[in-house]
């Protein structure tokens, strides 16, 4: 009889308070909210991986099994080196009143001059013949360059933006041809541009948007 009392006056267990069972949850939230991310960035790259032609794709591939900031800043980069050649390349055509001849006189233009016709043509800046007339003598210059050609054939051709569109058009093109080199830089920087923005920019995010302890 005394063993039953002294029994019954034992604590029984506290159960789990609110704040605990909140920070379980918000625990849970935020690793399948990192889960899912790291699945997106590994589908993109595996998407990326396959419009890659086959020869580079190894290259690429080692940042596949890298950490997820690491491709992250694979991606950044990569778009980077497209990006900024491409605007810079454009203004130094545009300012400078030059083509290199090679790229803005041969079938390496025409695909560039279709994209930007195109797009040009949507915004109203140039007008569909004008479109036209640039794709025709882009398909006409498929041939090769003549030879003796010291400049561009594009170099006086068209004022305002069917010039642009020749300037971008050439720009592209040399931005694909640099395809393998900007690869090769965006796998070699990819740890260091992790390391000084990508991790950064992630733990400030975090800390801003992280719930606050009451």
């Amino acid at each position: 009889m005394k063993w039953s009392s002294t029994r019954a006056r034992l604590p029984l267990p506290k159960p789990p308070g609110r704040r605990w069972l909140s920070q379980k949850t918000e625990e849970v939230r935020r690793q399948a909210l990192k889960t899912d991310e790291q699945a997106g960035v590994r589908s993109r790259l595996d998407r990326f991986v396959a419009r890659t032609p086959r020869f580079l794709q190894p290259t690429v591939m080692q940042i596949r099994h890298a950490p997820v900031s690491h491709t992250v800043a694979f991606i950044i980069l990569h778009e980077l080196t497209a990006i900024v050649p491409l605007f810079g390349l454009t203004g130094a055509f545009h300012y400078g009143h030059w083509l290199p001849p090679y790229f803005a006189g041969g079938a390496w233009v025409s695909d560039g001059v279709e994209r930007f016709g195109r797009y040009f043509r949507k915004k109203g800046w140039i007008s569909e013949s004008d479109e036209v007339e640039i794709e025709d003598k882009a398909r006409e210059g498929k041939a090769g360059r003549p030879e003796g050609q010291k400049v561009s054939k594009w170099f006086n051709e068209g004022e305002g933006g069917t010039r642009l569109v020749i300037e971008f058009a050439t720009a592209y093109a040399i931005v694909k041809a640099l395809l393998p080199v900007r690869l090769f830089v965006s796998v070699w920087a990819s740890p260091w541009f992790a390391r000084a923005a990508v991790i950064p920019f992630r733990n400030i995010t975090q800390s801003i948007f992280r719930p606050r302890k009451t």
